[in-house]
């Protein structure tokens, strides 16, 4: 993963930034959503929006269509059952998400379920019917690009998606593989760069088939001058995700078990006592490492991470590694080697002293270690079982607990040809209809935020100017690529995965994959930056906001029921959807963003006063949000870090109170019917019981201490509480005793 990507994640509105196939809730035996279970109305198979008007067109004050009776009932079947004893003023979470948490289990390889992974559910379960099926006979080429030889391009693009998804799904041939294919890459590894003594090349060997140690390298827009592509460093990944994982000793011991279980599947039972011996060689060496890396809260930072370096002084840094070599290996060969981004500094000389009292052994074992990790999910279910049940443990999952296969391989192709599933999923679940409504809510919220921008007498007039013209500038990419690639184009898509040969070896084409999206990443440095490229694929229920790009995308898979309907009172769709695309835009005035300027370049265009006001209102946020904790698996208590989610928590409540407006504008001019069963409610408390039921969800203990540690998002309850007591339209609507934001901001 480049580190644009990693900044991008923290820019996002969850954490996971693909649609994840091991997210969801319970199913049917089969494994097909079973409609009705959870009371939350899923969108049907195909994007039928037929009767998009219907609800505008009624002339009483209740809508009685069956859209809004079904989302009645989610809102009924999800609200505490004894709500009238619940103060929304003080705990609107379990008012809107109790009997929510009651009705809904977790499967045994979810970590954490939720509204937004049931969403996720339903759509990964449409491109399962899609890819379990024949070429679909009723799919509908755009009449722009139905020209020629589209249908037969459209047909070997299918087929090409069809072949990854059937050689992940063939069991039967990756058990018989078994350990094999990456017994011969780590033999390679040892005939070859293990034999020699420049850790230049044994990285560079490393990073040719996909791993990252010690050091990453990788490409992305240059902060302070966004059309240019340029080579970033970073420090390296670490086996387990976060820098608290090193100083507990239960993590630590099975870890290291993890680590000799691998070994003894791949090198041999014989030699388990020199495993040992290795493993925990490896994990003195990571242990180190995490000491050295920077903290979880300065990723994001951009102040922090935006260090250009002429690449002689980056080199000298970390003497032990050429930066110069290591990136022309990788780099097109009229590339000259510049100045680079290097975004840890101080950890190159801690590395450096590290390398120097590490033996050659312990490197060559560390190195075949994160190749192992990097390809062990492409081996059997029993090669790579140690490594599985340590993830599990992490997340506190039955260690034994795997997800269905097919979901393992929707993940193959959503991440390995997005765009041709891209197209796929775009055909069958989202209309030109949808797409028109998603760009009036995003264009009302932008309107808002413009107005509500002059409004603020703690920013100087320069600085308003230029956030106004910000939020001018701001490009809405919604539903779906159709530039970089474009995904209505079969031939443009056929060109684009050309060069990947899909076989029936699954683990043969994880290395195709692999090849081509390094290929294609370094190559971005002989060109401007594609400003038009994609960082999600259509069917993830996400969205994000990219700085260097001052863009917000949201694709087709989160423009669904029950945050997106046409056939639904505006306030449901404001409410949920429209506080995901005020959660973006206030993206781009967060702690972080608010770095950029008007056209996306890192500088500083905030005058003092205002900045040291901007500063003021933000400590708030820390502080209320520091307040919020969680339960660990042990019974205690641990805060939530209100440093590392700022700028998620300001993104939450600024986005809320600019879709507020947005709608109450809207329903001002035409005034939107009640809810059937929920007469009881005014639209405005309507428009947050939308809101409040996105976050409806739950995390296994030990996953939500996890997150703690590495997710710049609070967890889904602290979302609903935190940010509804920021909302004064939600104190007005509930009539509760204080009407002051908690904190505001944007």
């Amino acid at each position: 993963m480049s580190s644009r990507k990693l900044l991008i994640a923290s820019a996002a509105l969850l954490s996971s930034v693909v649609a994840n196939p091991l997210a969801g809730n319970q199913r049917a035996s089969n494994g097909i959503y079973k409609r009705g279970t959870h009371g939350l109305s899923p969108p049907p198979f195909v994007g039928d929006w037929s009767s998009s008007q219907a609800v505008r067109r009624q002339d009483g004050d209740v809508c009685d269509t069956e859209a809004c009776k079904s989302f009645a009932n989610s809102v009924i079947a999800g609200r505490a059952k004894n709500y009238t004893d619940v103060d929304p003023c003080t705990d609107f979470a379990t008012y809107t998400c109790a009997n929510w948490w009651d009705t809904h289990d977790f499967r045994a390889d979810q970590s954490n379920i939720g509204v937004l992974s049931i969403m996720s559910d339903v759509n990964t379960a449409l491109m399962r019917a899609i890819l379990e099926s024949p070429y679909p006979s009723n799919t509908t080429i755009n009449s722009t690009y139905a020209t020629g030889d589209a249908d037969n391009l459209d047909k070997e693009n299918f087929a090409k998606m069809i072949a990854a998804y059937d050689s992940c799904m063939d069991v039967s041939a990756i058990d018989a593989a078994g350990a094999k294919p990456l017994q011969e890459i780590l033999s390679a590894y040892e005939s070859g760069s293990s034999n020699s003594t420049d850790l230049t090349d044994k990285l560079i060997w490393v990073q040719r088939y996909g791993g990252s140690g010690f050091v990453q390298a990788s490409t992305g827009a240059d902060d302070k001058n966004p059309n240019i592509t340029t080579v970033i460093l970073g420090s390296g990944l670490l086996g387990l995700d976060a820098k608290e994982y090193y100083t507990d000793d239960a993590a630590l011991a099975n870890y290291t078990t993890a680590i000799v279980g691998m070994f003894d599947s791949l090198y041999g039972q014989d030699k388990h006592d020199s495993n040992q011996k290795t493993a925990k060689a490896i994990v003195t060496l990571e242990k180190a490492l995490s000491d050295a890396t920077p903290s979880a809260a300065n990723a994001g930072d951009v102040e922090y991470y935006y260090n250009p370096t002429p690449i002689a002084k980056a080199d000298a840094l970390l003497p032990e590694i050429s930066f110069s070599r290591l990136i022309k290996a990788f780099a097109p060969s009229n590339y000259t080697v510049g100045d680079v981004i290097v975004y840890t500094p101080e950890y190159f000389p801690k590395v450096s002293s590290i390398l120097k009292n590490t033996t050659s052994e312990t490197i060559d074992a560390y190195l075949e270690w994160v190749l192992i990790q990097t390809w062990a999910s492409r081996l059997s279910d029993k090669v790579n079982a140690p490594w599985r049940r340590l993830q599990n443990e992490l997340q506190g999952k039955d260690p034994e607990a795997a997800p269905e296969r097919w979901r393992t391989c929707f993940a193959e192709v959503d991440t390995n040809l997005p765009w041709i599933e891209s197209a796929f999923f775009v055909r069958a679940a989202f209309s030109p209809e949808a797409k028109t409504f998603g760009e009036r809510i995003i264009t009302d919220i932008e309107d808002i935020f413009e107005a509500k921008l002059k409004t603020y007498e703690w920013m100087s007039a320069e600085v308003k100017e230029l956030a106004i013209q910000k939020v001018q500038n701001m490009v809405e990419k919604i539903g779906y690529p159709d530039i970089s690639p474009n995904i209505q184009d079969p031939k443009a898509l056929n060109e684009l995965y050309a060069p990947v040969n899909v076989t029936e070896s699954y683990f043969d084409n994880g290395l195709a994959y692999n090849n081509f999206s390094l290929a294609g990443a370094w190559s971005d440095l002989s060109r401007p930056t594609d400003k038009a490229r994609w960082f999600m694929t259509a069917p993830t229920v996400n969205a994000y906001f990219n700085p260097p790009s001052n863009e917000i995308a949201f694709p087709a898979g989160i423009m669904q029921q029950p945050l997106f309907n046409l056939d639904l009172p505006e306030y449901v769709s404001y409410g949920a959807f429209g506080a995901v695309a005020g959660h973006e835009l206030t993206h781009a005035f967060d702690s972080s963003g608010s770095h950029y300027d008007e056209n996306g370049a890192y500088r500083d265009w905030w005058d003092n006063a205002t900045l040291a006001a901007f500063e003021n209102k933000t400590q708030c946020f820390i502080k209320q949000f520091s307040e919020y904790s969680i339960t660990t698996p042990a019974g205690e208590k641990l805060n939530i870090n209100g440093e590392l989610t700022q700028g998620e928590n300001v993104a939450d409540t600024g986005g809320l109170s600019a879709a507020f407006s947005a709608w109450s504008k809207r329903n001002k001019a035409e005034p939107n019917p009640l809810l059937p069963g929920l007469e009881e409610y005014s639209r405005e408390q309507l428009f947050y019981l939308a809101f409040g039921g996105v976050w409806c969800g739950e995390r296994r203990p030990a996953e939500a201490v996890r997150r703690i540690y590495t997710d710049p998002h609070s967890p889904p309850n602290v979302r609903i509480l935190g940010t509804v007591a920021n909302q004064r339209g939600f104190k007005e609507a509930f009539k509760c005793a204080s009407k002051e934001p908690k904190c505001e901001l944007w």
